[in-house]
């Protein structure tokens, strides 16, 4: 049989340049090279001749145009700079004056000395009549206040306490003391003494008997103690002036009948508070 006729497909012409089954046609062929493969032929500049052999790397510098920096001027910089050195002073002093302050109250620290009821006794108390006209009273007392001071480095010189005995907010009687040392860690009692009608205070004593006598009917009469105390803290590097206001409260003394003339105190020993 005689060799088929090779047909076209779908109708179209057969190319001249069509795919053989020999390889030798299109790899020796320069013909279809350049009409179908022109790059392998000609290679772009800068691509080597041979892509098979390894060539060496290629570095290329670009030329960005530089970013300009910020200006920060001259003045401002120190400005920042003096304005941190302040703060950093500033915050220094503070501390260092913190720890100097709480340095001088451990070392110098001082305790007020605290006063204490010790005793009230009623020497005499004459009260006549029953609070009607020509009612009179004469009467005499003696207090004791203990006063302790608790500081184990500084003594106390006690200058002067003024003790006023007091009822009903009327101050009976007025006594003083002047002068009296303590030692660190001691106790010093102080006595006072008072009397009615008093030569020291002048006010209404009517009224005030016409109470008493009510007071006397009821069984029970009551005092306060005011104190004005100026003293001194003294220790071997500072002397400190101190000034103090204290109340002994509701001293209380109890008549055994309504025909007693002679009250008692209940003994109810107390502090003395502070009134400022």
């Amino acid at each position: 049989m005689g060799k088929e006729e090779e047909k076209p497909v779908l109708g179209y012409q057969k190319s001249e340049y069509s795919y053989q089954t020999n390889p030798q046609f299109y790899q020796s062929d320069p013909q279809f090279h350049q009409m179908h493969h022109p790059a392998y032929i000609e290679p772009g500049p800068g691509y080597p001749n041979n892509p098979s052999i390894q060539q060496p790397y290629q570095y290329y510098e670009y030329n960005y145009p530089a970013r300009p920096l910020p200006y920060v001027s001259p003045d401002i910089d120190q400005g920042f700079s003096f304005g941190r050195v302040m703060l950093c002073l500033m915050l220094f002093l503070f501390l260092f004056a913190m720890i100097i302050s709480m340095f001088t109250m451990m070392v110098f620290m001082t305790i007020k000395p605290t006063f204490y009821l010790e005793s009230f006794e009623v020497r005499s108390f004459d009260l006549s009549g029953n609070g009607g006209s020509g009612t009179t009273l004469k009467a005499n007392w003696e207090t004791k206040v203990l006063i302790k001071n608790t500081n184990t480095r500084s003594s106390v010189l006690v200058n002067q306490v003024e003790t006023s005995l007091v009822y009903r907010y009327v101050a009976l009687d007025v006594s003083y003391v002047d002068h009296v040392e303590i030692q660190k860690d001691s106790n010093v009692q102080i006595l006072d003494a008072f009397s009615f009608p008093s030569s020291k205070l002048t006010f209404n004593t009517d009224s005030v008997v016409k109470e008493m006598a009510k007071d006397r009917q009821r069984g029970q009469i009551m005092f306060d103690l005011k104190l004005e105390v100026q003293l001194m803290v003294k220790s071997n590097v500072f002397h400190k002036s101190e000034k103090m206001r204290l109340f002994c409260e509701r001293i209380t003394l109890d008549f055994k009948n309504s025909t007693s003339n002679i009250p008692t105190w209940n003994g109810n020993k107390h502090e003395c508070v502070s009134g400022l």
